[in-house]
Order: structure tokens, then sequence, then C-alpha cells
């Protein structure tokens, strides 16, 4: 991500946190929004890269258990073709 999107400090970096389901529990995620502008950028095609992509870039700024990367990579990838329209 380029220097402009990251948060100046702890605080700035909370008020970026979005709520999305993970297994059906309401999880946290920080910068997830960029994330996915970031990885929106790439232009990718395939399904496999572009959750690959949304995963690593999520763990930039957020902890990923690695039990549950594919549970996490599934509803980032919701989230992406939710905010296509929108981007």
């Amino acid at each position: 991500m380029g220097n402009d999107n990251k948060p100046c400090c702890a605080a700035e970096a909370l008020r970026r946190i979005r709520r999305i389901p993970i297994n059906g529990v309401p999880t946290g995620i920080c910068m997830c929004d960029e994330c996915i502008v970031e990885v929106k950028k790439q232009d990718l095609k395939n399904e496999l890269e572009i959750r690959a992509a949304l995963l690593r870039q999520l763990k930039v700024y957020n902890y990923v258990p690695q039990n549950v990367e594919d549970e996490y990579a599934r509803a980032l990838f919701e989230e992406y073709h939710k905010m296509s329209g929108k981007l």
C-alpha cells in the first residue's frame, strides 16, 4: 500500500476497523477497505489469486490465525465482490 493509505497512529488504525463475519462470528478487520482497494488495483481475474492477494494484504495490518486463513480469505473475497460495484 502507498504511504498515504497507512494510518498515522493506532487511533487512526482503530477508526479503520470494519466488522465482517468470519465463520459466522463478527470479526474486526483493520484496514479492510484499503486492502480490498489495493487488490482491486491489481486487476486479478483468478479467484484463487484474488483470495491470496487479499489475505496477504490483510496480514500486513491484522493477525490471522493459520488454522482459519481459508475462512478469512473466503469472507474477504465476499467483501471484495460487494465493494467491486462501489469502486
